[in-house]
């Protein structure tokens, strides 16, 4: 199925960094004691965020797309979703989420449909074929990433999925926190001084 697929080609993608310090590729000493591991293991994973992250934006380069619309993409590559929780969860306003689906809508990536459990909602869901076209970029990434796992026992992968799952529920509660505490979603608002938050 293209949206299982594409699904798991961008989880695979946020393995990549991780695997390069430990092929020698980043060009780091490899770590002597468990103090060092631990040590490289927490530097590692904000370069492992930033590079999926690098990766996105390449490809919604290539593809003439917007950030957000590629994120969204794969947000509904799980499944149909309303457009409220879309925007939440993309820390986007109504009227901004608005405009990512209308624009994947007319490029044919997604369709809208009322709930069949409430015909007063409305649901988003991706296409097929559109989520085949993202998964064709993604494919590179993919095929590199399988071979990497290929080399791995089950018990070694089982710890990797284990890391993983952990990395994403820290991120979403720090992103929770953040939205909760702090501004709940992006905005054009100029900041006053024309200065960054601190």
């Amino acid at each position: 199925m293209p949206s299982l697929r594409f699904n798991t080609l961008l989880k695979v993608t946020f393995l990549e960094s991780a695997f390069l310090v430990s092929e020698g590729i980043a060009g780091l000493p490899e770590p002597s004691s468990r103090p060092d591991l631990l040590a490289e293991v927490t530097a590692e994973a904000p370069r492992h965020g930033a590079s999926a992250v690098r990766l996105s934006i390449a490809i919604a380069n290539e593809l003439g797309m917007p950030l957000a619309d590629v994120q969204c993409m794969g947000l509904l590559a799980d499944g149909p979703a309303a457009p409220s929780d879309l925007a939440a969860r993309l820390g986007l306003t109504t009227g901004a989420i608005t405009k990512v689906l209308d624009r994947l809508e007319r490029a044919g990536y997604l369709s809208r449909s009322a709930d069949p459990s409430d015909r007063r909602r409305i649901v988003i869901t991706a296409d097929p074929e559109g989520l085949a076209t993202l998964a064709a970029h993604y494919a590179p990434m993919g095929e590199k990433m399988s071979r990497h796992l290929a080399q791995y026992t089950d018990d070694e992968l089982a710890t990797i999925l284990a890391f993983m799952r952990a990395g994403r529920e820290a991120a979403d509660e720090e992103i929770s926190r953040i939205r909760t505490n702090g501004t709940r979603h992006a905005t054009r608002r100029t900041i006053p001084g024309g200065h960054y938050r601190k």
